[in-house]
């Protein structure tokens, strides 16, 4: 209770700076309302908001911050220089006293570090990873920087993008099917590590697989799992077939150390085991991206989830099944039978459903309150875009990155 009340009196004395960021993620908030609301009028509204925040941080004077700058993990205990910034830091946003200093992660800083990441609807752990570091580090230029941007991109994508469509914003890691012009279904997403990013496509759902099979993709059986085959008999991937020359053999009795990889090919059966879990959503790009289950859940708890080899796997594989699969007559209690069979179904769609992938690195929550997404794959590094009028025409589109190495 004691370290709450902190918090809050924490909070209660912001910094000028502090101030005006409370002031811009909060401007504008709406009045909720009973009638339904269709999605491209939500991008209207989510627009016109983070272009009213980025103002108010526009009028803040441009000063040097204190940036911690990526490295490993901070936490209680830790120390060194990168601690020590992470208190200048918080003293300039008012979280900490400023004549406050040192380099040791105490309790003062962990609290400050606690009432920081509740200030901006991140997970309250005192730990400062990739996202809580990131936020810090960002200046109120930048952030207006990155709302300006996501305003513009999102009147481009309400007056383009077809009535139903599932949208994977890629920065906040999320994934919303839009149905007939309104918000089904969004959930968490798991996204391509920067290494491997998950490519701008615009595409499309063929079919659903139930009870998928996994093959390892090629980037994936090069760097990772044929070296795991040489160093120890095994891919390391639990019911899995191992074919040479398109033959299975049995990976422990095989001198992998001269096998090149195009004469090695690895399928996992299907089961909750399964990498891409109990469904896969099959797109038509050459990049072999697609959407998918898992049988890694746990993952879904981090702030940033960029974890993948670039397909895009869901939080929620089965609803978004069921939402598809409704459209071709498939109950509930049908799709239950299916994945009792434990063997790969695939349905073909009647109407393939459009996928767009954005990069949204500023969106408001269902608090009207405005989010701020690390720029995961440094694509927003250029200048600011000026704010667009309602009348302007859509932007071009966002350029595709160099070929995924699924």
């Amino acid at each position: 209770m004691q370290a709450l009340r902190t918090l809050n009196n924490q909070r209660r004395r912001p910094a000028p700076i502090l101030a005006a960021l409370t002031l811009a993620l909060s401007v504008l908030a709406g009045t909720a309302t009973a009638q339904t609301v269709s999605y491209r009028d939500t991008l209207t509204g989510w627009a016109d908001r983070l272009d009213a925040a980025a103002a108010v941080l526009e009028t803040e004077p441009d000063r040097p911050i204190a940036r911690i700058g990526s490295g490993p993990l901070l936490k209680k205990g830790s120390s060194g220089e990168r601690v020590e910034r992470l208190t200048q830091r918080l003293a300039e946003l008012g979280f900490l006293d400023r004549a406050r200093h040192g380099d040791l992660f105490d309790d003062g800083v962990d609290t400050a570090v606690r009432a920081f990441q509740f200030s901006q609807r991140m997970k309250v752990d005192g730990l400062v990873g990739g996202g809580t570091r990131v936020a810090l580090d960002r200046s109120p230029q930048e952030a207006a920087t990155q709302m300006r941007r996501s305003a513009m991109s999102m009147r481009a994508f309400r007056d383009t993008a077809p009535d139903t469509v599932i949208l994977v914003n890629l920065p906040s890691q999320t994934t919303t099917l839009v149905r007939d012009g309104q918000e089904a279904l969004t959930m968490r997403s798991i996204v391509g590590r920067p290494s491997r990013e998950t490519p701008m496509l615009q595409d499309r759902i063929t079919h659903v697989i139930v009870n998928p099979t996994w093959t390892v993709p090629p980037t994936v059986l090069k760097e990772d799992k044929l070296p795991l085959l040489r160093a120890k008999g095994s891919p390391g991937i639990a019911n899995a077939v191992v074919y040479l020359d398109g033959e299975p053999v049995e990976p422990a009795i095989v001198d992998w150390h001269n096998v090149s990889p195009r004469r090695v090919r690895i399928v996992q059966q299907p089961g909750d085991h399964n990498a891409l879990g109990r469904f896969r959503f099959n797109l038509t790009n050459p990049y072999n991206i697609y959407l998918h289950g898992t049988n890694e859940p746990k993952l879904f708890d981090r702030e940033i989830r960029t974890v993948s080899s670039g397909c895009v796997r869901l939080e929620d594989a089965r609803g978004m099944a069921e939402a598809l699969l409704a459209s071709e007559h498939i109950s509930t209690a049908r799709l239950d039978r299916m994945l009792e069979r434990q063997e790969p179904q695939w349905v073909k769609l009647s109407q393939p459903v459009p996928v767009r992938f954005v990069y949204w690195t500023a969106t408001v929550d269902e608090r009207d309150a405005v989010r701020l997404h690390p720029d995961i794959y440094d694509l927003n590094e250029d200048t600011a875009p000026a704010a667009a009028p309602e009348s302007a025409a859509p932007g071009s589109p966002d350029p595709m990155p160099p070929a995924q190495r699924a």
